[in-house]
Order: C-alpha cells, then structure tokens, then sequence
C-alpha cells in the first residue's frame, strides 16, 4: 500500500531544494513555454540596449556640439547685428540716429532765491524754494553731407531745438518770473583789476538800477535776454557784441553751418559714432592740456555693439565741451522687455585735482563734486561750476552756506543700454549750473560769505525709445537671443536624456537578472 504522507513529506523535501517534478506532459509544456518566454525576454533585452545605446551617443552628441556650436552661431549673429548698427545706407541704424524716434525732455527746475536782500545785508544765508519742472520737448535732425563722408566717417550738420510744453509743465508756465542770481552782475568784479576800473563797475550798476539779484521770467532766464548793465558792458567791451547772457542754446546758428564728422563702424565697430569732428572743431584750445582738448567719445545715443561686462565708454558732453567715461556698473534693467546694462560716469569724474590729478586738466580746484564748466558760458571764464543736482556726492562743505537744499541719490547721470546693439534705451543726463559768488570791496558784495557756490538752476535731459523703435529691436534680437541661447539648449536637451538612458539602463539590469532567473530553471540552461 502507498504511504502518502511519506511521499508528501518527500515532496516537500525535494521543493525546497529543486523544481517540483510535474507529470512528464506537464513537464514538457511548461519548459516549452518557458524556453519562449526566453526568448522574447533576449529579444527585449537586445531592443533595450540598442536603445540604450542611441539614447546614451545622442546625449553625448548634443552636449558635444553645443560647445562649437555656440563659437559658429556667435559669430554669424553678431556678424548680423553689426551689419545693422553700423551707418551705412541700407542699414537699419541710420535713419534711427539721423533722425532719432526717441522722445527726449529738457527738464529745468530753478532755485528760486527767496531772501537775497537779507543775504546781502549779511543777516541770512541764501534760502531757496524749488520750482519746477519747466519741460522743454527735445528736436535733433542731422543733415548728412555726403560729400564730406566716406565709408569709414559721416559727416553731417546736426539741428537741436527745444519747444515749451504746457501741458506737461502745468500748471507752470515759461513766463512764470522767478528771483536768481544775476551772474552778470556777480561776474562783473572779475572784468576789471584797476581802482578806476572798479569806480566805473559800480557807477555802471547804480546807473542801469541793476541788483545782486534779478527778477526774470524762466523762459528768457534759460535762453538769453540782455539789459541795460549788458548793453552796457559790449559798449565797452566786457561783453561779446550781438549776444545774450544765456545758459542754454536754442536754434543756435552755429547748427546750419558747423560740421560734424563721427565713425561709421564699416571699418572699426569700435569707432561706432565716435566724434572725429564736433562742430568744426577737431580739438579744442580751452582746457589745460592736449589729452584734455580733444574731442572723442559718442554723443551718447549710439554705441559700438557687443559690449563686454564692465565695459567702459568714451561720451562728449556738447553742453559743456569736454569728454568723459561712463562705465557698467553691473545693475541690469527691463524697458518695455528690452534688457538693458545700467551705465554712469566713473567716480573720479566729480573729484577735485587734489583728490585726483588727472582732473587739473579740466580746472577742477573746487570742492569735490564740483566740475568746471565757465568756458562754455558767455562770455567764456566765468567762475561757473557744474554738480550733481542738489550737490548729491559733493563736498558736505556746498549745502551749508545754503538752506533749502538736501542733496538727493535718485539725482544723477546714468544711462540704460542694450548691450548687444549699444543703444541707449533709457538716459537721464543731469547737471546743476552753480555760480561762484565770492566776498568782495563792492556795494553788493561786502557782506557776503567768504565763498559761496551759488545753485541757479538743475537740468534733466532725459529721454525714452519710442514704442515703434522698442518692437523693432525686440523683433531684430529675437534672432540673436535664439541663437546665443541654442548652445545652452543643446546642452540642456542632451542632459535631459541620460534620464531616460539611466532608466532604460536599469530596465537593461532587471531583464539580465530574469534571463538568468529563467535559465536556471531544470532543462532550460544551455536551451
């Protein structure tokens, strides 16, 4: 008889060490079918690391061409946009800066002079109330002279006028009178050197009525006027013939007769629209040395292209005829979803000579933050200084011989710039015009503080691309954008795929490990 439990016990034995022995048909099925199962799972296994190795060489590929990739897109974008920048016909930068689509303000605010009787009797010190904006829109036209031109410089006659806008200014008003300094009257001392000389001076200034101070409508105290004590003084030649007492110039007749010259930047991009000529002048004579003297630098608007991080630039001042460096000072900005690089003068700029030698060449023994600018006045020589408005980084010695002044850090000059074309996308030029008013022996004068730089007034020239010239350059960078930015996206895509290689990678491992699983089995090894 058969013993059962004996063969159970002996069955269970042999499962813990083998396969369990099945019926002979049963037994021929099941290695058939796992002999198939095999199969499929080699063929799986194959597929995966062919894939596997598509996956991997792709990826490797793309990071590998991403990096020459970039040296060739590069250079042919940057080939593109200096094509476009530079000021030839057909270029798309030149009608731009012949006639700029930018929308630019000259914004005046006056130091109205509230207590100058109290400041001459030597009870007070000068006390000021502020007024303004008085906003003046901005024209500038160039007229190319091809004749004079070639392909390396244009040369051109550029035409700036301002007009008053009322309603921008409102509820100011040009003819507004305002009480300033009247430097004519404070320059006089400086005209004479004799006793006779000085009795003349002061029988001059009783006899035209003329004060330490005058009362003045805004729009002649900007642009010029003239007055008795004047007329007086081109009578006997302390004043130039035919001309104004002005601070600002408008529709200057110089414009339809000087020529300028700047580079074209066809045969130097970094000579793009640098001054070779302003105003028919290729040096000046007025400053201390021949370095000084020269015009160089860009009116500001336009700049050589690709600009580097930290990059310097060379900028002409017309207002006040000298040049000067603005550099990046790594902040970025977004105008309109243009990004732009913001540039300012370097610190040295407002530096006395003591502080910085460099700047005896520009006269500069005031005060720091004080830049000279009288020989662009009229007459030429007058103690007139430049600042910061409202003396921000100057000297703390300029605010307190005065009150109602408190120097501001949103007031100074900086300008926003494109990096890939130069262009400026957003400038606020800012200067605040001071006069050197010293104790004298005069009526006027003898009372007076030892020194006392005297604020008339404070410009703002700013402008704005217009909405049209913001969608055009967005349009022409998208190019450039794209193609500077298509490394870094073959590069990301080429990492992006070692994620599925590393999966499929670990699907290629699970499938080994079932293929020696199955082969394991009784009867299938070697099948």
């Amino acid at each position: 008889m058969l013993d059962l439990n004996r063969f159970r016990t002996s069955r269970m034995s042999q499962e813990s060490t083998e396969f369990t022995p099945l019926m002979a048909n049963e037994r021929i099925n099941v290695i058939g079918e796992t002999k198939r199962t095999l199969v499929r799972k080699r063929i799986k296994l194959l597929c995966l690391i062919c894939t596997l190795i598509i996956l991997f060489a792709a990826s490797l590929a793309l990071m590998a061409s991403s990096f020459p990739l970039k040296g060739v897109v590069s250079s042919m974008v940057e080939n593109i946009i200096k094509d476009e920048v530079v000021l030839k016909n057909g270029s798309f930068a030149l009608p731009v800066w012949a006639d700029p689509p930018v929308i630019m303000y000259k914004d005046f605010f006056i130091f109205n002079w509230s207590n100058p009787e109290k400041v001459i009797e030597g009870s007070q010190k000068p006390d000021f109330k502020i007024l303004g904006p008085y906003k003046y829109r901005e024209y500038r036209t160039k007229y190319i002279d091809y004749q004079h031109s070639n392909e390396c410089v244009i040369s051109y006659i550029q035409h700036k006028t301002y007009e008053f806008d009322s309603e921008v200014s409102y509820p100011l008003k040009k003819t507004d009178t305002v009480v300033v300094l009247n430097i004519p009257i404070a320059a006089a001392p400086l005209q004479v050197s004799s006793t006779i000389e000085r009795w003349a001076l002061e029988a001059a200034i009783e006899g035209t009525g003329s004060k330490l101070y005058k009362k003045i409508s805004v729009d002649d105290l900007i642009w010029g006027y003239t007055d008795s004590f004047i007329e007086l003084m081109q009578d006997v030649g302390k004043f130039p013939k035919g001309k104004k007492f002005q601070i600002q110039i408008n529709d200057d007749p110089r414009d339809y007769t000087s020529l300028s010259s700047v580079g074209t930047g066809v045969c130097n991009i970094t000579d793009l629209g640098n001054f070779h000529q302003w105003d028919g002048f290729t040096s000046l004579d007025i400053w201390n040395d021949s370095e000084h003297n020269k015009v160089k630098g860009t009116e500001g608007l336009l700049n050589q292209p690709l600009l580097r991080e930290g990059q310097e630039l060379f900028i002409w001042i017309d207002d006040i005829m000298r040049w000067a460096i603005i550099h990046d000072t790594g902040e970025r900005y977004t105008h309109n979803g243009l990004d732009t690089w913001r540039f300012v003068s370097r610190k040295e700029f407002l530096y006395n000579q003591t502080q910085f030698p460099p700047n005896g060449g520009w006269y500069q023994n005031a005060p720091t933050g004080l830049i000279y600018i009288g020989n662009s006045t009229t007459p030429p020589g007058n103690p007139v200084w430049g600042s910061n408005p409202l003396f921000y980084l100057g000297d703390p010695g300029l605010v307190k011989n005065v009150t109602g002044v408190t120097p501001d850090s949103s007031k100074y000059t900086y300008a926003d710039i494109e990096p890939l074309t130069g262009a400026v996308v957003y400038v606020h030029r800012q200067i605040q015009i001071n006069f050197e008013l010293r104790q004298a022996d005069y009526t006027f004068y003898q009372k007076l503080p030892e020194v006392t730089y005297f604020p008339v007034m404070y410009v703002d020239e700013h402008g704005e691309m217009s909405q049209d010239l913001y969608n055009t350059i967005s349009q022409k960078l998208i190019l450039a954008h794209i193609g500077y930015n298509a490394h870094w996206a073959l590069l990301a895509l080429g990492i992006l795929l070692l994620v599925p290689t590393v999966l499929v990678g670990f699907c290629v491992i699970k499938h080994v490990k079932m293929i020696r699983a199955i082969k394991a089995y009784p009867g299938i090894t070697g099948g």
